[in-house]
């Protein structure tokens, strides 16, 4: 398949559906399709983070390989969906699912886009929720979550993540 051309014909959930199938048949593909994600075209990256969102949360492994290159891009995204579709799906994910060595750059960047008011809720509700699961494995993160969504809360956060928060200040 020409992901380049299939990309561009039209942005649809019909279009990111077609996608999805031919790269849920043909895994070996997957690799070629993630550089379009990956890349510096700002539609054609746009369009492959929908189907990689998808993906993720129907085949959550298929993107372990993945992981740093995915934290990598989130962290400068060249459209807001490549954020928002990381998140989403680390956000989703048995933590089983993250090897040691992309911890840290993902939590370091959760913690950021969770204090970020600049970031769209979404992201930094995902987030948020990506920093509070790794807390069963680093209940040292405990305090220092709290703390961030104490001061957002305080400084007048939005409908969402202010409900997001204070489940999560529970569950802490």
């Amino acid at each position: 398949m020409d992901f380049r051309a299939q990309l561009l014909s039209e942005h649809s959930r019909a279009n990111a559906d077609l996608l999805l199938d031919h790269l849920e048949r043909h895994p070996e593909d997957l690799t070629a399709f993630m550089e379009h994600f990956f890349g510096r075209e700002v539609v054609e990256a746009q369009r492959a983070a929908m189907v990689v969102g998808d993906l993720g949360r129907r085949h959550p492994d298929r993107l372990i390989p993945f992981h740093l290159r995915l934290i990598e891009a989130a962290g400068q995204p060249v459209h807001p969906a490549i954020r928002r579709n990381v998140l989403r799906y680390f956000s989703e994910i048995p933590l089983a699912l993250i090897a040691e060595e992309p911890q840290g750059h993902l939590l370091d960047l959760a913690f950021r886009v969770t204090a970020s008011p600049a970031d769209a809720v979404a992201m930094r509700v995902f987030a948020m929720q990506i920093v509070a699961n790794f807390c069963t494995l680093y209940p040292e993160l405990k305090d220092e979550l709290r703390g961030v969504i104490e001061n957002q809360i305080a400084e007048g956060a939005s409908a969402g993540f202010l409900s997001r928060g204070r489940k999560i200040l529970a569950k802490l």
